[in-house]
């Protein structure tokens, strides 16, 4: 004789509010993240393109520099990370 599949319980109509609630709060959560993302790279380029309107041989230099120094310090947190 077959085994008979169980029949799951009808959902109640609150069950169904909370879900969409859900959706909505994750939706949110997930714009807001990707607004900030955004914001900060718009943050970036109008950063570097105010350093570019002022570049002088010397600041250009010293921008090279710091250029340098800044991916010391990620290699440096990358091999720590790995530990």
């Amino acid at each position: 004789m077959a085994k008979q599949a169980k029949v799951l319980p009808a959902r109640r109509q609150g069950d169904r509010a909370r879900e969409d609630a859900s959706v909505l709060m994750r939706s949110a959560e997930s714009l807001g993240r990707m607004i900030g993302s955004l914001q900060r790279q718009l943050d970036g380029a109008a950063r570097r393109l105010a350093q570019t309107a002022n570049v002088t041989p010397a600041a250009a230099r010293t921008r090279k520099t710091t250029r340098k120094s800044t991916s010391r310090k990620r290699a440096a947190s990358k091999t720590s990370k790995k530990r």
